[in-house]
């Protein structure tokens, strides 16, 4: 595939779909035993709707509760997650992305919908990975 092409292939190609999410009003030590059952770094925080209200992040939890030596179970969710977040659309291309991604020094950018529901999300690692033929 060439550049051009490579380039407008739309993120809903190359998203991460069936996320693992944390609820806002999740303890963050909920939180943390999924990342670590999940293996993974960040979790999308949804409502009841499956709308975006933000993400939490190993480093969220690090900077804001455990060098605060702060009590994991006492802590929710919501009053530690990222809220300002930059996303993106299932139709935006990948060149796109790489471009905010790399411009905000962003490792991962959720992808929502036009009813703003959590429908992926696009990691650093995808990008690498996009266009290697793994068969």
């Amino acid at each position: 595939m060439d550049r051009l092409k490579m380039s407008e292939v739309k993120i809903s190609k190359i998203m991460t779909r069936n996320l693992i999410t944390v609820f806002h009003g999740s303890t963050v030590e909920e939180a943390v035993k999924k990342m670590v059952e999940h293996d993974v770094e960040c979790l999308p925080v949804i409502d009841a709707e499956g709308i975006l209200q933000g993400l939490i992040t190993f480093r969220d939890i690090v900077t804001k509760v455990l060098y605060f030596s702060v009590t994991m179970k006492r802590v929710r969710v919501g009053e530690i997650m990222s809220r300002h977040m930059v996303t993106c659309s299932p139709d935006s291309t990948v060149l796109d992305v790489a471009k905010i991604m790399k411009n905000k020094h962003l490792r991962r950018i959720p992808v929502i919908n036009k009813e703003k529901v959590l429908v992926g999300l696009v990691t650093n690692s995808d990008l690498a990975l996009f266009g290697w033929d793994f068969k």
